[in-house]
């Protein structure tokens, strides 16, 4: 009898699903009716439960889905009793099929069993449903103790909070009051080199390279002023060691414990400058690749036709005095136009790397051995400032020579007629800069200097201006290498006061 009415129960699982949820929109009010959300899921579920219980006398299932749904909140916007009467409603599905299919003692057993069912059913979900309310009307009066507490300390934790926002953004942010820095988070601290402490207090033209200091101190007076608005514009700013770096301002006048300052929001801009100098490079590298290209298919050969056909003429004519010395020139200019076609051919060609390890005293040593004959031959002394605790730089030999001997040659050039003692210097230090470890090489003269204006196009291809023979490719050759092994190279220099280039060498390539 149980069997065969628990088979007709599976049998016609949808039809008693839509029957249930028939009598549940029937018997709760209409200005009470809910959103039944999750229904099918949850009613089959608690038929199967009931199923297992009815044919087993085992509760357990039963038990374990209730307390389930409860916690797991299945009754979005049903009150108490409307959960009570959905429970319940089973009876109006069940009864009626009941009476049906039985009779007599088996009809009167069956609806005994299944009322002992619901109504325990109906008892512990009331129960859970009851404690679970108690527990989350605890739950709420603790937040409620807990946001009082919080508004207590409101202030404390806004300020916080926006500290917080200053020290945590990648932009320097600063406040300059009278001319001094009176605010500074850590990456403005970080950028200049300095603690918070030495930073605070500090006059900010200090922080200012030179060639921006009077343009930038102009503007911040004007702006104080209201005779210009508050912009976006680009300086140099000075670290602690006095190296000067490319840098985005955006300023904003605020008010600062009552007194007008300066808010500023600045940014290191140098891998974006870079950025652009590497297209601009590329650009300008596909020109002289098309224009070496046709070079080499009009020129060279014919070039090397002519070179050849002089050197059988010098070898086979026996010309003496101006005769034999013009074809010596001519032979010798021939050669030196095979060299700067080689040159323009070689700059032209992507650099290809093979690194090995190598150490800064074993670079100095073969780029002074390159060049021993010329550094005698002008009387130039040579000095070593090197820091004793100089790490190895994986590099590669030959090209990294080739940049330090045209540095050098460069420097040798720079004395011209000068008669006073000359002197070139070597020096070498570890550097940690923007989260990466570079050996800083520089190699520095008393020269003549460099003006100004020049500074800025010394590393363009074809720049001769002040040099006495060459096509103006060295220094552009010793750029693209330093490029090539992701490392900088600046120049600094003042008319009469000698020329410092600064290489930056990274120490690990994987950086």
């Amino acid at each position: 009898m149980i069997q065969t009415f628990l088979v007709f129960l599976r049998e016609n699982k949808p039809t008693l699903l839509q029957a249930w949820r028939g009598k549940l929109d029937a018997i709760i009010p209409t200005h009470e009716k809910v959103e039944f959300r999750n229904f099918d899921e949850s009613a089959s579920a608690v038929l199967d439960a009931f199923c297992s219980t009815f044919q087993n006398n085992d509760f357990g299932p039963m038990r374990r889905l209730l307390e389930k749904m409860v916690a797991e909140y299945r009754f979005p916007g049903m009150s108490f009793s409307q959960s009570q009467q959905a429970f319940s409603a089973l009876r109006y599905v069940l009864f009626p099929i009941l009476i049906e299919r039985h009779e007599g003692e088996d009809l009167l057993e069956l609806l005994n069993h299944i009322n002992q069912i619901i109504d325990r059913i109906v008892f512990h979900f009331s129960d859970l449903f009851q404690r679970s309310h108690a527990d989350k009307l605890k739950t709420y009066m603790g937040k409620l103790e807990e946001e009082v507490e919080k508004r207590t300390l409101e202030l404390e934790e806004s300020r916080r909070n926006y500290q917080i926002l200053f020290e945590e953004i990648n932009d320097g942010c600063f406040v300059n009051q009278g001319g001094k820095i009176v605010f500074a988070n850590k990456a403005f601290c970080d950028m200049h080199g300095y603690s918070q402490e030495e930073i605070i207090g500090m006059q900010c033209d200090k922080l200012i390279a030179d060639d921006s200091r009077a343009r930038v101190m102009e503007r911040f007076y004007l702006h104080l002023k209201g005779k210009v608005p508050f912009e976006t514009y680009v300086y140099c700013r000075q670290d602690k060691q006095g190296e000067s770096f490319p840098t985005e301002n955006r300023v904003k006048l605020i008010r600062f414990n009552g007194t007008p300052a300066v808010l500023g929001l600045c940014m290191d801009i140098t891998a974006r400058l870079e950025m652009e100098e590497k297209i601009r490079q590329k650009d300008r590298l596909a020109l002289i690749g098309s224009l070496t290209t046709s070079i080499a298919h009009e020129i060279r050969n014919p070039l090397s036709a002519i070179n050849m056909n002089l050197q059988i003429l010098l070898n086979k004519l026996k010309l003496n005095g101006n005769d034999l010395r013009r074809l010596q020139i001519a032979h010798e200019q021939s050669i030196q136009m095979e060299s700067i076609v080689s040159q323009m051919m070689d700059y032209a060609k992507p650099i290809k790397l093979n690194y090995t390890m190598t150490s800064a005293q074993e670079m100095i040593d073969q780029t002074l051995q390159l060049l021993e004959g010329e550094i005698a031959r002008n009387g130039i002394a040579v000095l070593r400032n090197l820091d004793p605790e100089l790490p190895g730089i994986m590099v590669d030999r030959g090209k990294m020579l080739e940049a330090m001997a045209n540095v050098l040659r460069n420097a040798i050039e720079a004395f011209g007629d000068q008669r006073s003692k000359k002197i070139i210097e070597f020096r070498a230090k570890p550097l940690a800069y923007h989260a990466r470890n570079y050996l800083k090489l520089s190699i520095v003269d008393n020269g003549v200097g460099i003006d100004p204006e020049d500074k800025r196009a010394i590393f363009e291809p074809f720049y001769t201006k002040g040099k006495k023979g060459g096509i103006g490719l060295g220094l552009s050759i010793v750029k693209k290498i330093m490029d090539a092994h992701n490392g900088r190279i600046q120049v600094k220099s003042e008319r009469g006061n000698g020329t410092a280039f600064n290489m930056m060498i990274p120490v690990d390539i994987s950086q």
